[in-house]
């Protein structure tokens, strides 16, 4: 009985030890451990087989991350994130599929998503009897004149619907002293650009500039119709990553997304990112953000000053 409760405890331990993240710093040292998020300068990661306390190294001083699925990110000498995922023999068959079946897109892709906790996002009426818009699929490029990204939503029998930019940014919700914070008002989780009006708002009735909220600026400065995303439209993109679903995650559906977006030229997405949210807490000092992963919970909040990855959104 000894015997059989120590072999059992051996696999698991082997189980843990094998589902941990390595991190290989830009010295060589290899660090066995569970990456809790990356931004454009720092990682924040926990040691093996612990949960506190949590250790910050600056993205600069490491080499790559390599993850239990095999994706691997690697950063530059300057810190940033090159997103490169592992090429097995798998992943080349899945961006070929994805190249030469163009129309072709998987049907885990397909239909309404609706965001953890909050109820399908209302599709205004439209005339959709217009044959002559091209019709778009979740996961297509979409281009229109300078207007370029990757669809994450459709309405209308695909002839509308949002965008993600091909490009992404590290930046703060705003950089205004804690101490000097008041409530915008950007209270929408369905439609970043209700929040974006409350946000012009409050500069024009308080004397402040863009510059002093530089992830919506970054996103208005893409030009008319761009805006950063609510909650949910983040929400979004993380599940249409991951195939359709947050319960049941596909590793194939993640990589043949980025081989989408390494076609187009765009910046490829981990599923540790954190992505900020135009949406307000009701906290005056944070905001909420979504990640790329699968795992509950979904969404969370962060200082607004604190600088999270952002995609900018248009809706066509």
């Amino acid at each position: 009985m000894k015997r059989i409760v120590f072999v059992l405890v051996a696999v698991l331990i082997c189980s843990a030890l094998a589902a941990q993240d390595l991190l290989v710093k830009r010295n060589g040292e290899k660090m066995r451990v569970k990456v809790l998020s990356v931004t454009k300068r720092k990682v924040k990661f926990v040691r093996q087989g612990t949960e506190m306390p949590v250790y910050t190294l600056r993205a600069s001083d490491i080499d790559y991350i390599e993850y239990p699925m095999g994706d691997r990110d690697t950063f530059a000498t300057d810190g940033t994130l090159q997103n490169t995922p592992a090429m097995t023999k798998e992943s080349v068959r899945i961006a070929a599929q994805e190249t030469e079946a163009k129309a072709a897109e998987p049907k885990k892709w397909h239909g309404a998503v609706v965001a953890y906790g909050a109820p399908q996002p209302p599709q205004p009426a439209r005339d959709i009897t217009d044959k002559s818009l091209p019709q778009y699929s979740v996961g297509d490029l979409y281009t229109n004149g300078d207007v370029k990204g990757i669809v994450v939503t459709t309405t209308d029998n695909g002839r509308h619907g949002t965008i993600m930019s091909l490009d992404e940014e590290c930046l703060a919700w705003c950089t205004i002293k804690p101490k000097l914070l008041k409530r915008v008002g950007a209270d929408s989780h369905i439609d970043g650009r209700e929040n974006m009006k409350a946000v012009a708002a409050h500069i024009a009735a308080n004397n402040l500039s863009w510059s002093d909220f530089p992830a919506f600026k970054w996103c208005l400065d893409k030009g008319d119709g761009w805006y950063l995303p609510a909650l949910n439209e983040v929400w979004a993109l993380g599940t249409m990553y991951n195939g359709g679903s947050r319960t049941a995650a596909s590793h194939k559906a993640r990589k043949a997304f980025n081989a989408r977006l390494k076609g187009a030229e765009g910046v490829l997405i981990s599923n540790i990112m954190y992505y900020s949210s135009s949406t307000e807490n009701r906290d005056v000092k944070l905001n909420h953000h979504s990640h790329m992963n699968s795992e509950t919970p979904y969404t969370g909040t962060s200082y607004k000053g604190e600088e999270l990855f952002v995609r900018a959104f248009y809706r066509f």
